[in-house]
């Protein structure tokens, strides 16, 4: 007989609503929501049918949190070809309530990117992730707008080039969850294509793309956006009809994500990169569900304030913020987790805790494609689970049914 446990009188937090109710997981897999009330704990915490409870009364129960874009963590790098060294920053966000995670990659020579998606499939494998799981690789970079580059360094950044992408494509499409891209840039729409035949997310990120290059890469597949409104064009001043010298206004990147339902977005809430009336913006028009929270976090992630080096360049980390050390205008990436931007959408920027844990959970996993299995409180699921308390501090993590972690009171 296979290991049941019960997580009683817990406030569940499903995408739809809070439930006080019981879980249930059987195998490591979500087998049963049951009403309020239905078991009694018995001595040891054991009931009949050899159940194991956890009585999680006065306390938030729901899914493992997904980070689709983080760069590192604990002082390691995404970008690397040491397995472990991915290893050990997956593992450090799995402390964090991260239960699926995709590394993911900055400007760089493209032989980098190519061999740090192979040291991560290795990772993908080892035990030293301590069980998270790594759902693929996200390349962000390489193929960005040069004058909306943000921290990636110039010398990367080029227009997209085929005889670079399809070959990666062709041995790891089926690894690549996703690639940030420019669509103005020619040979964008070619490249979007290619993703999406690959199954790839084609997603548009540090663009300046006018609305009618957006929609007709939307309309070639192009289903994502990168880190809303950061190094992204918005509306500009432009002849809107020939024979005149007259300007109008014309919509940019920013105004096609709202608009069209087609394509989903993320947003770094951390407080230093975007002020709360775009978090309000964002949500309001896209919602929960089209919304994903991302770290969006770079190595310095968990270690004290100092100098750490990514991407080529030195950054400054102090006062839970990141700059490029020589352009002190630019935020390098966070050094915020995602347990933190879930705190923050709700206790800081007024987004309900159902939807704040939608937008860190299911949305990304459902954006990735693996929501058939991660993301939410549902039979069939896997069963990682997230322990809060009412200060949503972690109080317990689960890798499908196994206890990971344990914050003892």
């Amino acid at each position: 007989m296979g290991k049941t446990t019960v997580f009683k009188n817990a406030t569940l937090i499903t995408p739809v609503l809070e439930l006080k109710g019981d879980l249930v997981i059987k195998d490591g897999i979500i087998s049963e929501v049951r009403e309020s009330g239905h078991l009694e704990i018995r001595d040891n915490d054991k009931i009949k049918n050899d159940e194991e409870v956890i009585d999680c009364t006065g306390a938030y129960v729901g899914p493992g949190l997904v980070d689709i874009h983080v760069h590192g963590g604990a002082g390691n790098d995404f970008v690397c070809n040491d397995a472990q060294e991915i290893a050990r920053g997956a593992a450090y966000h799995l402390s964090q309530g991260v239960t699926s995670i995709v590394p993911s990659a900055l400007s760089v020579p493209f032989i980098e990117i190519e061999k740090s998606i192979k040291a991560t499939i290795e990772a993908s494998k080892s035990k030293g992730t301590n069980g998270s799981n790594i759902a693929g690789y996200h390349i962000e970079g390489v193929y960005l707008d040069q004058q909306f580059r943000g921290g990636h360094l110039e010398e990367y950044v080029h227009e997209p080039d085929s005889g670079e992408y399809l070959p990666l494509i062709e041995k790891y499409g089926d690894f690549i969850t996703e690639w940030t891209l420019a669509p103005e840039l020619p040979g964008s729409v070619e490249l979007i294509r290619a993703c999406r035949q690959a199954g790839i997310v084609a997603s548009a990120g540090h663009t300046q793309a006018t609305y009618d290059q957006m929609m007709a890469a939307i309309d070639a597949g192009l289903s994502h956006s990168t880190h809303f409104v950061c190094c992204m064009g918005s509306i500009k001043k432009a002849t809107l009809k020939s024979g005149t010298t007259g300007k109008g206004y014309y919509p940019g990147v920013v105004e096609a994500v709202l608009l069209d339902d087609r394509i989903s977005t993320e947003i770094i809430a951390d407080g230093f990169h975007l002020h709360k009336a775009i978090i309000s913006l964002v949500y309001k028009c896209k919602g929960a569900g089209k919304t994903a929270l991302v770290s969006d976090s770079m190595k310095g992630v968990g270690l004290p304030d100092g100098k750490y080096f990514i991407g080529g360049q030195d950054c400054i980390v102090s006062g839970g913020i990141a700059i490029i050390a020589d352009r002190p205008e630019t935020i390098a990436s966070s050094v915020t987790p995602l347990i933190g931007m879930l705190r923050n959408a709700n206790k800081e920027f007024g987004i309900s805790l159902t939807d704040a844990w939608t937008m860190a959970s299911l949305t990304p996993a459902s954006i990735i494609g693996i929501d058939s299995k991660k993301g939410s409180l549902a039979v069939g699921k896997d069963a990682d689970i997230l322990i809060l308390d009412r200060e949503l501090n972690i109080k317990r993590i689960y890798i499908k049914g196994r206890l990971y972690k344990k914050q003892e009171d």
